[in-house]
């Protein structure tokens, strides 16, 4: 005698699950068996495949088809939802006198209550958000001191004239940034058993080492890694550098680091005027430049593959930038990111 599965709670099934489960039962009961042995068999009541049966014999196999549950009535009404819409995308939580800056699903829900007298669990909140569309995001950092009319004359007015300079001189557009990596920078996440924190061996020190880069929208990568604090004597030396590798005249973008504007560096700009022209970015505006990119290239891979003790710091650093240059379309992919759209439009 073949004993029966043990009864099972149909409702901690999956809904695809039960609907294989009530086609099964239906089409075994047509097929001549007995209601009582194929709930036995299946593991439920002889009440559930009577309560199946009869769905089938009122609405066929449509009524056998999984379906999913309406929910709860919204609380909020189209407008309302609208309004808080309208408000989370065009508004600092500090406008409203929340004391903080980011919407969290706290701040959105005291903001329903605020509004609308209406109180809902944060859980509500969170689908009603997903309903509008939105998602939580990580925000990019902006400095208060930017100025994005200055930002917007960049892209629209001062750099479309540079490219087009550029274009009559037959100079090469390069943009050059500079970052320091540390021994000790965070490493990235990795799959591990529930409930028990991987654990990831590092150097115990804190060693830095610090890089400059200059780029082309053509993939091309020049570096240089030094210990110590950017200096306008290494700036020069690295711009000799850049005239000494780069055939023919250079069109530079940086930043306004004071090593870029020292009078040192003018003195050289000046005496090489016939090769090399330097630009400013607007202040407080990294994201403008691409060569920002590549430090999340080069610190991606410190993430993944953290410094061992004993492991040569500058020398990792060294052949992590020749990979990142070695890969001309993986610079060229930097140039893509929607911050420096302004860039490949102004020159199409």
């Amino acid at each position: 005698m073949i004993n029966p599965m043990p009864r099972r709670d149909a409702r901690s099934l999956d809904h695809s699950v039960l609907e294989a489960m009530r086609f099964e039962a239906v089409r075994r009961v047509l097929a001549g068996e007995t209601q009582r042995s194929v709930a036995g068999s299946i593991g439920v009541t002889f009440q559930t495949v009577c309560k199946w049966m009869r769905l089938y014999d009122e609405g066929g196999e449509a009524a056998l088809k999984a379906s999913k549950a309406p929910g709860p009535e919204r609380k909020l009404t189209e407008k309302q939802f609208a309004r808080i819409r309208k408000i989370i995308i065009g508004k600092d939580p500090r406008q409203l006198n929340f004391g903080v800056a980011l919407w969290s699903l706290p701040v959105v829900k005291d903001l329903i209550e605020k509004l609308f007298n209406i109180t809902v669990h944060a859980a509500t909140v969170s689908r009603y958000l997903h309903l509008l569309g939105l998602t939580p995001q990580k925000p990019t950092r902006r400095a208060y001191q930017r100025d994005d009319t200055a930002c917007e004359r960049w892209m629209r007015e001062e750099f479309p004239a540079i490219a087009k300079r550029a274009k009559e001189r037959k100079a090469t557009i390069l943009f050059a940034d500079e970052t320091g990596v540390h021994e000790e920078h965070g490493v990235g996440t990795t799959w591990a058993e529930c409930g028990k924190t991987p654990e990831v061996r590092v150097s115990g020190t804190r060693r830095r080492i610090n890089v400059i880069s200059a780029i082309s929208p053509r993939g091309k990568l020049w570096f240089r890694c030094y210990q110590g604090n950017l200096t306008a004597n290494r700036f020069v030396e690295f711009l000799e550098d850049l005239l000494s590798d780069v055939s023919g005249k250079i069109v530079l973008i940086v930043d306004q680091h004071p090593a870029h504007k020292a009078a040192c560096v003018s003195r050289f700009t000046a005496d090489n005027a016939s090769r090399l022209e330097m630009h400013f970015l607007p202040g407080y505006a990294p994201d403008l430049n691409p060569d920002e990119h590549v430090w999340s290239l080069l610190k991606g891979r410190f993430k993944r593959a953290p410094v061992q003790a004993g492991q040569d710091f500058f020398g990792l650093v060294q052949s992590a930038m020749e990979r990142i240059a070695a890969i001309p379309s993986q610079v060229r992919s930097l140039f893509k990111h929607p911050a420096v759209r302004y860039i490949a439009e102004a020159l199409a």
